[in-house]
């Protein structure tokens, strides 16, 4: 098998020589590797081939590369610098300037902007950290950016983040433009399906005008919606801004909205608590697609007692109007009180995943897990995250009893400090 024969007929089978079969196979198989090696080589030795990639995969290729080095693979041939405008190379697009970029008055990165910004499909926009007498180019550039981006783009998902970094040196003329131009790129956006904000914490009346922007322009295509670090909290003037408040949004004015990320909030309340009053359960009878509420709060940023409080009725309206509602409820506590933990966690609350973090607690474990089976959460509970810092003298009796009666958890995360007894029977 394999074996290169000639043309050259022998008459004999003896005078065969299985050595000289054996060696013109080898030759003649080697022979033929190096043809074909020679001309592998002499193919790629050709001039102009890397330039001649088909277009899909110089597409792929660019994809994987930073934007300094997408500018470079621009530079080496035509055809490079034709893939490099294509719209799979701009589809997403990072607007971040470093403090080098902010010390000219010029920044080149508006001018790829200008040029690209039609092709833009998801743009996040990170806050500037540079020293503070950088930031009035940086307000000149954020500026100048969301302008064109309300101008040429129509965008499929934005993401703001760290936006308090630099409005926290701005006095009130400059960050009420910065409010505006946002609320106006917002307004003009018609197909966003994700909006994120991570600590952007703006004040409660341009919170208000920002989110009635989102939602009055893309309540027909927006599925994802994150709000975390969206507001800073200004308790005193709640009250004052009641007119601004009657302007925030509703679950069911969001009829596509699948996943809502928030922190416990004024605002979270709003939405949830006038959605589920008789009036709107009237207005608002069909049922929405609604399905995952990731909530979480962190009492070293806020108190309780700066909020009403979701009942065990607005849970059960709630449900009504969302039937597949999961709730992922994230609760960094310092030291946990009864009415904290009966704060947050109520009847009717379809709790499927809890992370809890305890560091000092004035209650016992104990009074967790019977306050879970109180509110039934076991009938939910598919992820168990507890992470217990305060001595714990015995653990086993109430949690078995827990564990054995949460019949749909899949997975279990125990964090404890100090020494405990009653673990060898969990494992």
């Amino acid at each position: 098998m394999g074996a290169v024969f000639t043309s050259e007929i022998v008459s004999d089978a003896n005078a065969i020589d299985p050595i000289g079969v054996q060696f013109t196979e080898e030759k003649r198989d080697s022979e033929t590797v190096q043809s074909t090696a020679s001309n592998g080589t002499e193919q790629c030795e050709k001039p102009g081939k890397w330039s001649e990639l088909p277009s899909l995969p110089l597409e792929k290729i660019y994809s994987f590369l930073r934007r300094e080095d997408q500018v470079n693979m621009s530079l080496v041939c035509r055809s490079w610098s034709e893939g490099y405008g294509s719209p799979s190379v701009w589809k997403s697009f990072r607007f971040y300037l470093t403090e080098s970029q902010l010390t000219n008055d010029t920044c080149p990165v508006m001018e790829v902007v200008k040029k690209y910004s039609s092709m833009f499909r998801h743009v996040e926009i990170v806050g500037s950290c540079a020293q503070n007498c950088f930031m009035k180019n940086f307000f000149r550039h954020f500026m100048e950016f969301l302008q064109i981006l309300t101008r040429n783009s129509q965008l499929n998902s934005v993401e703001f983040r760290s936006i308090s970094l630099c409005l926290i040196h701005m006095n009130n003329p400059p960050y009420y433009e910065i409010c505006r131009a946002i609320a106006d790129f917002l307004s003009s956006q018609r197909h966003l399906k994700r909006v994120e904000f991570h600590y952007c914490f703006f004040r409660y009346q341009e919170t208000v005008e920002i989110l009635r922007n989102v939602i009055e322009n893309s309540r027909k295509t927006i599925t994802h919606l994150k709000l975390r670090g969206f507001s800073f909290h200004e308790n005193e003037y709640i009250e004052y801004y009641s007119n601004a408040a009657q302007k925030l949004p509703i679950l069911a004015d969001l009829p596509h909205l699948k996943t809502l990320d928030t922190d416990y909030s004024f605002i979270f309340e709003n939405m949830v608590s006038r959605q589920c009053t008789p009036i709107q359960i009237g207005k608002n009878c069909q049922t929405l697609v609604f399905t995952t509420l990731i909530l979480e709060y962190d009492n070293s940023l806020q108190e309780i007692n700066e909020f009403r409080g979701l009942t065990s009725e607005d849970w059960r309206f709630m449900k009504k109007m969302c039937p597949d509602l999961q709730v992922e409820l994230i609760l960094k506590i310092g030291e946990p009180s009864r009415r904290e933990l009966e704060f947050f966690i109520v009847p009717n609350m379809p709790i499927t995943r809890l992370d809890y973090k305890c560091e000092v607690s004035d209650i016992e474990i104990v009074v967790l897990f019977d306050h879970l089976l109180a509110c039934k959460t076991n009938e939910h509970l598919v992820y168990l995250k507890l992470e217990w810092e305060e001595t714990t003298q015995h653990l086993s009796s109430t949690f078995i009893l827990f564990l054995q009666a949460c019949k749909k958890l899949k997975c279990l995360v125990l964090i404890i400090y100090s020494p405990i007894s009653g673990l060898d029977v969990l494992l």
